[in-house]
């Protein structure tokens, strides 16, 4: 690697706002080592392909994921796994079939006749897909109980190129898990705390702008595509489109209490600030899961929602939170939600 790479890479990694990232694989703790999987000793090995990789996704994501699902339900003591109606896998990094949907089925212990629905390779945004799909269900069958779990291993997707896309990639992504539960029925929680109340939803993309943000499978990891100019068009974007999700749930920006974005960047929150004239000090827990956690794509906005969730209050009920995640398209994905 010459000078020129190295200061590319230094003047990345210094302005990424990220101090720790996570990974399913030992690699990147370790120094050069023969058993190391995707970092070979001095590159003399070639890079893993594509079906190396997604064996790997297989042999991990179910352990990441049935993790994230335990600790969500032992906020919910009363709830029992056969009470699962539905549940919806989400991930952008890895699939097979069966897949995660059945293995979780099995591990977990639900009814095989639990309906499962996939949600795969959307990107960041898919998180608040699922949600918004889980909202849909929960409104045509009252009785539904629908499970969500996502889990993104962005690192098994590490490639070694001086490409500018995939310095930032290999900068900003790390891997993790989420869970969360679902229904117009209350289930009670761990000391009564509050829930999310699920209110309304609005996604659309930028037809012009298909190509500065993807997400591709290559022979040797899935490529993304990501463009310098993404957080300028989402500045130019968002306000018309969180305008129209206003204008739909018939209330103004001064209405909402909080503001969860999906950290994909720093440069992404900061446009996200500009576009709606708020401060970093509104947007700080963001920022916060970005400095400890880095991108997970999809399941990012959940550690956002998560640190919402345990910081609420009785004296919070009835406040309005607006949540919102970007992705390939480029597709903007909102949520409006009360605490309850």
């Amino acid at each position: 690697m010459g000078r020129k790479e190295k200061l590319q890479l230094r003047k990345v990694y210094s302005g990424c706002g990220i101090e720790a990232r996570h990974s399913v694989l030992d690699d990147f703790g370790k120094t050069d080592q023969t058993d190391n999987v995707l970092f070979f000793p001095s590159n003399h090995h070639a890079a893993m392909p594509v079906s190396g990789r997604m064996n790997l996704y297989e042999h991990y994501a179910l352990g990441l994921s049935e993790k994230a699902v335990i600790q969500c339900m032992e906020k919910l003591p009363s709830l029992l796994p056969s009470h699962i109606t539905h549940l919806i896998t989400f991930s952008c990094t890895g699939m097979s079939a069966p897949g995660l949907d059945i293995q979780l089925v099995e591990r977990l212990g639900l009814s095989r006749s639990v309906e499962r629905t996939c949600i795969n390779f959307m990107g960041c945004y898919a998180g608040i897909n699922a949600m918004k799909t889980a909202y849909h269900i929960s409104r045509s069958e009252p009785n539904a109980v629908v499970l969500l779990t996502g889990v993104e291993l962005c690192t098994l997707h590490y490639q070694k190129n001086e490409k500018e896309d995939q310095i930032i990639a290999n900068a900003l992504f790390g891997d993790g898990a989420s869970a969360c539960i679902i229904s117009s029925q209350r289930i009670p929680s761990v000391n009564d705390s509050p829930a999310l109340s699920l209110k309304s939803f609005y996604a659309e993309f930028e037809p012009g702008e298909k190509e500065e943000m993807a997400w591709r499978i290559g022979d040797y990891g899935f490529d993304l595509r990501l463009s310098s100019y993404v957080p300028g068009l989402l500045k130019k974007s968002i306000p018309a489109f969180i305008a129209k999700l206003f204008s739909r749930a018939n209330i103004k920006q001064e209405d909402i209490d909080f503001f969860a974005f999906h950290p994909g960047g720093v440069r992404i929150l900061e446009a996200c600030e500009a576009a709606l004239n708020i401060s970093k000090k509104e947007n700080e827990i963001a920022y916060h899961v970005l400095h400890d956690y880095g991108n997970m794509s999809s399941v990012t906005i959940f550690f956002v929602l998560k640190i919402f969730l345990e910081s609420f209050t009785s004296e919070d009920i009835g406040k309005k939170i607006l949540a919102c995640a970007f992705g390939p398209g480029l597709t903007m994905e909102s949520m409006l939600a009360e605490v309850c």
